[in-house]
């Protein structure tokens, strides 16, 4: 097996810099509470930490921004599928072709079809569950 390094941005690469950067966030966190929390200051014998450090605010924003950066590379990266499937669905709720063959009824279970959109009306239903229409209007 050979890997290849490249310069580009990758799903993977993303991946890996957010979590070096978290990891950089949680070993830089103290666990001193905050100066404006006086009752957790008195029971911590008076010691407390005004802000978190630079290196904490900094590599969690960046932990951020790699993680976003990974779902926008991955979304991109299989940019083509995604939107073969949303192309799918419309096709699947057309009104069936002639050439199409006709499902069997399923023994049990009487059922027609829709003459409005073609979908299946099993027996009691009422209206349409494709269009809407009212089974005894057709």
């Amino acid at each position: 097996m050979k890997i290849r390094l490249t310069k580009a941005p990758t799903f993977t690469k993303a991946i890996i810099a957010s979590a070096v950067f978290a990891i950089a966030y949680l070993a830089s966190t103290s666990n001193l509470p905050s100066c404006s929390d006086t009752a957790a200051v008195l029971s911590s014998g008076g010691e407390c930490i005004e802000r978190q450090s630079f290196l904490h605010t900094t590599s969690g924003w960046l932990a951020l921004i790699c993680l976003v950066a990974a779902v926008v590379l991955l979304a991109l990266k299989h940019k083509g599928s995604i939107l073969e499937r949303q192309a799918a669905v419309p096709e699947a709720h057309q009104r069936p072709s002639a050439q199409a063959p006709v499902p069997t009824q399923v023994p049990g279970r009487a059922s027609s079809f829709c003459a409005k959109c073609g979908t299946r009306i099993i027996a009691g239903d009422r209206f349409c569950q494709g269009c809407g229409v009212l089974m005894g209007s057709l």
